[in-house]
């Protein structure tokens, strides 16, 4: 063994087959490694030797050796050396890199295999040994020669330790882009500190042009670092707590004089590009001409002036500095001005007619106002007044090469010489000038004639253009036309085959008494006027005149005849014509009721009326009534329908006349028919005796509204024996045999109450009732075999209107149980409401329309007596 300490080396080993160093620079105090690569082979020492690996600095004392067993020195436990060897060479590992004696680590480092100084092997030329930078710092410095006029930046970096002497790299970037390096120099500024090992305060700058820089905010930093191998990457970059930015100056300018909506007024100007405090350098302000690089010699003055050649020149006022130029304010120079008293005005004629038709000549005749083009610019505008006061909107005007120029068609509202004025107006300056010329326009009337009669007033031609006058007015017709220039005339006025000229712009006709008749009714009265323009298109009016009159009514029906027979059908035609529309209505006297009726809006009105079929009822005089404000016209036709004659409808003569012994009895029948009778005959039942013509006995017929008629018959001083049965015949003539009518009645006598012995009226009164009695009891029994025979229903009926009463209800398909109400002594019972009857099976029957007939007390099952019983309205099926 050499010694007993061995330096604390690693010896990394790589297999290969040649020998090759590894050294990175270690940090002060701290641990790093050297390793030595041999050949394998090489490690094939002789037998007679036990050391493998011995590493040696530049001392004469080996730090480490190494056998098969272990590795140790004389250095080893001193310095914290330590090694280990393998197969494919040594590792040592030092613990505490030091610079400091006994033993300085900044030295040669070497290994010999098998002891053998032949086959040395160098680990490390000379380890580097490092102390990274401490309070590393950087700053920025703007440098300016004058004040806000910078030229460049200095980045300054320091650090108050470092070994060995700091190295620096500088970066920037723009507006918080990524970092490049700044391509400068540094200068370094390396003091020694006192005191062993030795240290270094260092720094170290660049200076940064700002035409390098740019535009933007520029922000630096620095990595300040030791110089060794790959010394950068052994520290992080250190930013600057200053950034800096830089703006392009700007420039605009001012020109004399001032511009007016881009326009240079006049035909020279100056303009002066000036600089805006916004900069930074400050710069200066220079002018370009149109796409030129580069500026112009005359600085930031620029003289210019108009050129007919070239209307619109272009120029840019820019900021210049070192870091580049502003995109500038653009000046466009173009001149505005107008030149005095250039304005001609021209028409081809003096005399313009202001006609709305195009196909009239004359009519749209042109003013032409223009200005040379090298007397203004830009371009004017044109305005028109036609009375040389109001003036119209401004307009565009259109050039001809030599002349900018607008065309006007005036129009005037009224006719009349006007001063018409052009204005023309320079849209820039504001500048105006104006001339007018005299124009006569001539014009028609902007509304047709008038036509007034009885204080009201019809313009043009109008198919609503009518008045209604009564026949035989007398008043007076006017036309008139209003208006136009000079004044329109009237030439004439017709009504008809009536005619008069006009006088000036009016026309008159009076009606004389007799003019104004039926015969002018829908006449048309025109007036005309006329216009010198000849272009007066509406120069008519029109009123229609409806003369007024009763309606004339026509009334007729579809028949030759007058009579007919029941079953035909007749239809009447109604016609009226008259002014205001008429009315018509159709009615019948006798009934007075309204058969039909038209309410018509035109002057003849016209309605049809149909009866079928015809039954004698419809017997009567037809009434057709045409009616309007002027009167009323009625005609009228008689109709018969033929037929026998009946009793009245609705009506029951009495079949008993009562009368005293020597009294004189009448009857009287209510009948129609047609045509009225031609037979009367009284007939005495009992012996039928024809009492016709006797003296007591008289029989007559008083005719009333047709087809109605009255029968009388009279018997007087009546004796015992005329207490009989009669018959009255009346016959016309009309339907089949045995079709006459035919009506019995009974004469009785009296019944009064004798007051002292009545004995006699007793008895008279006695008979007579059982006589009834008989007949009542007769009639019973014939009814109900009718009853029997036509599959009747007998019902019991208790009614507070009816008494108790069986009855009989016949049935009717379609209505159930109804027959009209009779008693049976002839007269018409109509209880009020419905009695319900009740079946055997609870079937509810109307009983308002059915015959009750009287039957004996002893008959009529008693209240009560079934389970069909009710207070009011049962009935019950026998």
């Amino acid at each position: 063994m050499y010694g007993q300490g061995v330096l604390p080396v690693v010896l990394l080993l790589s297999i290969t087959n040649s020998v090759k160093s590894n050294c990175r620079p270690a940090e002060e105090g701290q641990e790093t490694t050297l390793t030595c690569t041999v050949n394998p082979a090489a490690l094939a020492c002789p037998s007679s030797s036990t050391i493998i690996i011995l590493w040696r600095v530049n001392k004469p004392v080996p730090v480490i050796e190494c056998n098969s067993n272990r590795c140790a020195g004389g250095y080893s436990s001193r310095y914290g050396f330590s090694a280990i060897i393998n197969n494919s060479g040594s590792t040592l590992t030092i613990s505490n890199v030091s610079r400091t004696d006994p033993f300085n680590m900044e030295t040669r480092w070497a290994c010999w295999p098998c002891t053998d100084s032949s086959r040395e092997v160098t680990a490390c030329d000379k380890l580097e040994i490092y102390a990274k930078p401490e309070d590393p710092i950087c700053t920025v410095r703007e440098n300016t020669a004058v004040p806000n006029d910078i030229e460049s930046v200095t980045v300054s970096c320091s650090t108050t330790k470092v070994y060995p002497e700091a190295r620096c790299k500088f970066e920037r970037r723009t507006n918080g882009g990524t970092f490049i390096t700044i391509n400068k120099s540094p200068t370094y500024n390396p003091t020694a500190l006192t005191g062993t090992p030795v240290y270094y305060r260092s720094e170290c700058s660049v200076d940064v042009p700002v035409a390098e820089l740019g535009e933007g905010t520029h922000t630096f930093r620095a990595f300040i670092y030791p110089d060794v191998t790959d010394g950068i990457d052994l520290v992080t970059a250190t930013i600057a707590s200053t950034n800096v930015t830089l703006t392009l100056p700007k420039a605009s300018y001012t020109c004399s004089p001032e511009m007016i909506q881009g326009y240079l007024i006049g035909k020279s100007a100056i303009c002066i590009c000036i600089l805006t405090p916004e900069g930074y350098p400050k710069g200066q302000a220079r002018w370009y001409k149109g796409i030129e690089t580069r500026p112009l010699a005359s600085g930031r003055v620029l003289d210019i002036s108009f050129d007919n050649g070239n209307l619109k020149q272009n120029y840019t006022c820019k900021g210049l500095s070192a870091i580049g130029e502003s995109s500038g304010s653009i000046l466009t120079a173009q001149f505005a001005y107008f030149e005095q008293n250039i304005i001609s005005i021209e028409s081809p004629t003096s005399t313009i007619d202001l006609c709305s038709a195009t196909n009239y000549t004359n009519t749209r005749i042109p003013i032409t106002c223009r200005v040379p083009k090298d007397k203004i610019y830009p371009a004017p505008i044109f305005s028109v007044s036609q009375d040389g006061l109001t003036f119209d909107l401004p307009r565009e005007g259109y050039d001809d090469s030599m002349f900018y120029q607008s065309r006007f068609y005036p129009s005037p509202g009224i006719g009349g010489v006007y001063q018409v004025t052009c204005r023309v107006i320079n849209k820039i300056i504001g500048n105006t000038q104006e001339r007018g010329t005299p124009v006569t326009f001539r014009k028609p009337p902007p509304l047709p004639p008038k036509i007034t009669i009885r204080g009201e007033t019809y313009q043009g031609v109008n198919a609503l253009n009518r008045i209604t006058l009564a026949a035989g007015y007398t008043g007076e017709m006017t036309c008139h036309v209003e208006g136009g220039y000079p004044k329109a005339h009237t030439t004439q006025l017709t009504c008809g085959s009536l005619v008069t000229a006009g006088r000036e712009n009016v026309a008159t006709w009076t009606f004389q008494d007799d003019q104004l008749n039926k015969d002018m009714d829908g006449t048309e009265c025109r007036c005309t006027s006329q216009h010198i323009t000849g272009c007066y298109d509406n120069k008519e009016a029109s009123l229609t005149i409806d003369v007024a009159y009763a309606p004339v009514v026509t009334f007729t029906h579809d028949s030759a005849s007058s009579e007919f027979n029941e079953g035909d059908m007749l239809t009447f035609t109604c016609t009226a014509q008259g002014t205001p529309p008429p009315n018509l209505t159709l009615t019948r006297k006798r009934t007075t009721t309204q058969l039909a009726s038209v309410q018509s809006n035109l002057k003849t009105a016209e309605m049809t009326h149909t009866v079928d079929p015809l039954n004698c009822l419809d017997t009567d005089v037809y009434v057709c009534t045409g009616q309007n404000i002027q009167g009323m016209t009625i005609k009228e036709i008689s109709v018969g329908v033929k037929c026998p004659q009946q009793l009245a409808p609705k009506i029951s003569p009495p079949d008993t006349v009562e009368v005293a012994l020597g009294g004189t009895a009448e009857l009287g029948l209510e009948i129609y028919g047609y045509p009225t009778p031609q037979l009367l005959t009284l007939m005495r039942t009992r012996d039928n005796t024809n009492l016709t013509g006797s003296a007591r006995f008289l029989i007559e017929y008083s005719p009333g509204q047709a087809p109605f008629g009255f029968v009388n018959v009279t018997i007087s001083d009546v004796a015992e024996e005329d207490f009989t049965n009669y018959t009255i015949i009346v016959d016309n003539g009309e339907g089949n045999e045995g079709d006459a009518l035919v009506y019995p009645f009974y004469l009785v006598q009296e019944k009064y109450e004798k007051q002292e012995g009545g004995e006699e009226n007793t008895v008279t009164a006695v008979g007579v009732g059982v006589a009834v009695l008989v007949v009542l009891v007769i009639a019973v029994i014939l009814v109900v075999l009718v009853l029997r025979h036509r599959n009747s229903r007998r019902v019991k009926a208790s009614a507070p209107s009816m008494g108790n009463r069986y009855v009989d209800i016949f049935p009717d398909p379609a209505d159930g149980y109804e027959m009209p109400v009779t008693q049976s002594d002839g007269e018409s019972m109509r209880p009020e409401g419905h009695i319900k009857l009740r079946t055997n099976q609870y079937e509810e029957i109307d009983l308002s329309q059915i015959n009750v007939y009287d039957v004996p007390t002893e008959l009529v099952q008693q209240e009560g007596a079934g389970p069909k019983d009710e207070q009011a309205a049962i009935g019950e099926i026998n």
